[in-house]
């Protein structure tokens, strides 16, 4: 076990190796909200990742199977992607799957796609001036960013419609009677193609610069890059779907998608990923974040859950150490998808 991994504290990784076959991980998340603890149920990321493990390594330690299992702590899944510092770090790198499991609530499934996202602070930097004695001298950076938020709603309308732009005037330090000097905004782009991510980057940059250009002011923009959405995986949804129902655990159909976006979408587009849903409540649905979906997490519900999905998800890995046709196809299907996304206009 090795701790400190990626220059990240609180991520580890743990190998149990028997002999030279496949290499397969699952991912633990163990970060809380804050003012709410575990309302995302991360808790429970956690544990039935240690006891899918913990299974594995049972069944390799007795059979003649032969195979690496691997847990990953991966650490800051709310804000900070600690799967794609460790990622692009070489972390992962000869990885053959990957599997986590997440609560939810509903019916259990399968995670399909889901949204890509990236976010901008954008700046416009005026000169202040009396507003009534001089206006004249002042370049207005508030009117530049009422600009910027009027055209950003403008451009919606020459957009796929499942590009969403999201856009705030963040606080700034504003006096009636003075011209303002600076304003700051704001911005997320999401979008359920990954592709639309770069082309629509390039719409909020020409616009941030033509109303800079527009009101005089100069401008500043940083990205802070956020998460790429989920590539599924049908092999491996499939194995793992079929598991669940081995243990008397309803399924939804094929691979459903989320409007929400995770870390783990990075990996997946790398390595073959699969993303169980496991339900705390499977005759409704509720939100996570909220006090009702911590409390479910820490009962009898979150005892099934990780039960089921630990077991689930340890089968469908034993399952691949039998047959590694399926880890072959799985690549396959993530190479044909890849393929399919560069070809998307």
């Amino acid at each position: 076990m090795k701790t400190g991994i990626a220059g990240l504290d609180t991520a580890f990784q743990a190998v149990f190796k028997k002999g030279n076959g496949p290499r397969i991980a699952v991912f633990a998340e163990y970060d809380a909200l804050k003012g709410l603890g575990h309302a995302c149920g991360h808790n429970l990321i956690a544990t039935s990742a240690l006891g899918c493990a913990a299974a594995v390594k049972q069944v390799l330690e007795s059979s003649e199977l032969e195979g690496s299992i691997e847990v990953y702590g991966t650490p800051a899944e709310e804000d900070g992607g600690g799967k794609i510092i460790m990622l692009k770090q070489g972390v992962f790198d000869g990885l053959d799957a990957v599997f986590l499991m997440h609560p939810t609530s509903a019916m259990a499934r399968i995670g399909g796609e889901c949204a890509s996202f990236t976010d901008f602070e954008i700046e416009y930097f005026g000169k202040s001036a009396h507003a009534e004695s001089h206006p004249e001298n002042g370049i207005n950076a508030l009117d530049a960013a009422n600009l910027f938020y009027q055209a950003v709603g403008l451009a919606r309308q020459q957009l796929r419609d499942s590009i969403h732009i999201c856009c705030i005037l963040a606080e700034s330090e504003w006096d009636i009677g003075r011209i303002p000097d600076y304003a700051r905004l704001e911005v997320e782009i999401s979008t359920m193609r990954a592709k639309d991510i770069e082309t629509t980057k390039q719409k909020i940059i020409n616009i941030a610069e033509g109303m800079a250009l527009a009101s005089g002011c100069r401008v500043s923009y940083k990205e802070i890059p956020g998460y790429y959405g989920r590539m599924p995986n049908a092999v491996l949804a499939e194995l793992c779907r079929e598991e669940m129902l081995a243990l008397g655990e309803p399924m939804m159909e094929g691979m459903p998608s989320d409007a929400g976006g995770e870390d783990l979408g990075n990996v997946s587009r790398v390595i073959p990923a699969c993303n169980l849903y496991m339900t705390l409540l499977p005759e409704k649905k509720i939100s996570g974040h909220t006090d009702q979906f911590r409390e479910l997490a820490i009962s009898d519900a979150g005892k099934h859950c990780l039960d089921i999905s630990s077991k689930a998800m340890a089968n469908s890995i034993l399952t691949l150490y039998q047959n590694p046709k399926l880890l072959k196809q799985a690549k396959e299907e993530l190479k044909r998808r890849q393929e399919e996304e560069a070809r998307y206009e």
